[in-house]
């Protein structure tokens, strides 16, 4: 009996043993990760329609929106990338640069000699792809801020990772006096996903001096598990990540290509942000507002063995942008040839899904969505290839003039019966409006005499040879005799 009491106990006691030891080896195993476990599945999905629905212009979600979208993140749990990460996204965007333009090659001295003045800065943006950087030759160089890359998702598995290079390169940087500023290559499918990320970077951010902005970079749309996923739905999830990075004392900022900016963003809805353009050219081409420039990833700068990406920020060398409310940027639009609108005021519905403006331009990153078909809008002006709507209590222009059902049959008139002469040449109309082509029935003479049976504020109405019409002037005429008044009744 003593002796399997005996045995039991080492049993035991091996089992204790080998579960230290096991312990241990995992340990040393991943010390070169912060850890190793995913960060936990979101389990809320606010959908596309209904995160729209707190959006208003230049004001982005509201906190309490935030806070409704259930995006746990446990901060004890965030993997480092492995080395040549086989799912990080910047390997198919170095694959797909000519989405950016053609990369002409630019050194560091004649960068800071043509870009670096008292009102902007130059800078470089650097990840893994640049290797170990000697950051006191980056100094030396004359680069004034580096954007760094903290993270990114892992294009199928969605797993949130940080940039292997992102410890040693911020407090490189930092130690080198150079302002830092950091990005997060996103991946997100949803608002969860976004305000994930968002949650994610700013707890990894928080004990360093971040004096540039905080970006999220949006430049791979509809593939991988970004596929089948709409701009607007891509659009909001920016939006969610730079309201809460701002929440947290942080400036956000959009980092995207210029057709991004101009076809697949609902790019309107960006004029409260900061944009970071990435642009290949001598000069930038792109028709929008723009504070940061990254015109090349050819760049050389000393300390950096290869290529890396240059950029041009809008804001002073000296400026801590997280606190100045200052910033330059540039507006791009160009001149622009005016849009000349008739005015009208029909309620109608649409006749087919449309892209909604907010200006009457289609040169310009101005998308601010879509409306379907069916939708119930008040058109309020039109010219040869825009109508100007209100929807909302917003306006905005869509480049359809057949997108409608017409309802003409809707305008009110004061009912009158009234004999007069005209003062002047008037044109009668098939309709009351102006803006239909081939509206006109004849032209009327000085002096002849016309029956008005209704007025308004722009037409009167008309009883001409038994039929009914409409001219759009009401101060053309001087009263005969009043029907009404003087007891009969006109019909």
């Amino acid at each position: 009996m003593k002796k399997r009491n005996i045995f039991r106990l080492c049993f035991l006691s091996l089992i204790i043993i080998f579960g230290i030891l096991s312990l241990i080896s995992y340990r040393v195993s991943y010390s070169n990760t912060i850890s190793t476990t995913d960060i936990q599945n979101s389990k809320k999905v606010l959908d596309d329609e209904e995160a729209w629905e707190f959006l208003d212009g230049a004001e982005m979600i509201d906190d309490d929106v935030i806070e409704s979208i259930d995006a746990d993140v446990d901060f004890n749990k965030i993997i480092v990338a492995d080395e040549n990460d086989e799912e990080d996204p910047d390997r198919i965007v170095k694959l797909n640069n000519a989405n950016k333009g053609v990369a002409k090659p630019s050194s560091a001295k004649n960068a800071v000699k043509k870009y670096e003045t008292n009102e902007t800065s130059l800078g470089i943006d650097v990840s893994t792809w640049q290797g170990n950087i000697n950051w006191k030759k980056v100094k030396q160089s004359g680069v004034s801020f580096a954007m760094i890359r903290v993270g990114f998702r892992r294009l199928d598995a969605g797993t949130i990772v940080m940039d292997n290079k992102f410890l040693n390169n911020i407090k490189g940087a930092i130690a080198n006096n150079i302002n830092v500023g950091v990005y997060f290559f996103s991946m997100a499918r949803n608002s969860t996903e976004a305000l994930e990320e968002a949650k994610w970077v700013a707890n990894v951010i928080k004990d360093y001096d971040i004096t540039y902005p905080v970006a999220i970079d949006i430049e791979i749309f509809n593939r991988n598990r970004l596929k089948g996923v709409s701009y607007s739905t891509m659009t909001n999830n920016a939006l969610v990540f730079c309201k809460y990075i701002k929440s947290k004392g942080y400036t956000p900022m959009i980092y995207s290509y210029a057709n991004a900016f101009t076809k697949y963003f609902d790019t309107a809805k960006f004029s409260g942000q900061r944009i970071w353009l990435a642009q290949y050219n001598d000069k930038v081409t792109y028709k929008g507002n723009y504070h940061m420039w990254q015109y090349t990833s050819s760049g050389s700068v000393p300390g950096i063995s290869g290529r890396v990406d240059m950029n041009v920020a809008y804001f002073s060398v000296t400026n801590d942008v997280t606190k100045a409310s200052t910033v330059n940027g540039i507006t791009n639009t160009g001149n622009l040839e005016k849009v000349n609108f008739k005015d009208m005021n029909m309620k109608t519905s649409l006749t087919k899904e449309v892209t909604l403006r907010s200006s009457p331009y289609t040169t310009l990153p101005n998308k601010a969505g879509t409306l379907e078909k069916g939708t119930s809008i008040t058109i309020t002006g039109m010219s040869d290839k825009y109508i100007r709507i209100l929807y909302n209590g917003n306006t905005f222009y869509i480049n359809d003039v057949n997108c409608f059902i017409m309802n003409l049959e809707q305008v009110e008139f004061n009912e009158v019966d009234m004999d007069v002469r005209c003062d002047k040449e008037v044109t009668l109309l098939y309709k009351p409006y102006t803006f239909l082509n081939n509206n006109e029935y004849k032209k009327i003479a000085v002096n002849e005499n016309l029956r008005i049976v209704g007025v308004n504020t722009e037409f009167v109405k008309i009883l001409y040879n038994d039929e009914y019409y409409y001219i759009n002037d009401v101060n053309f005429y001087t009263v005969l005799n009043d029907n009404i008044y003087n007891g009969s009744s006109g019909s």
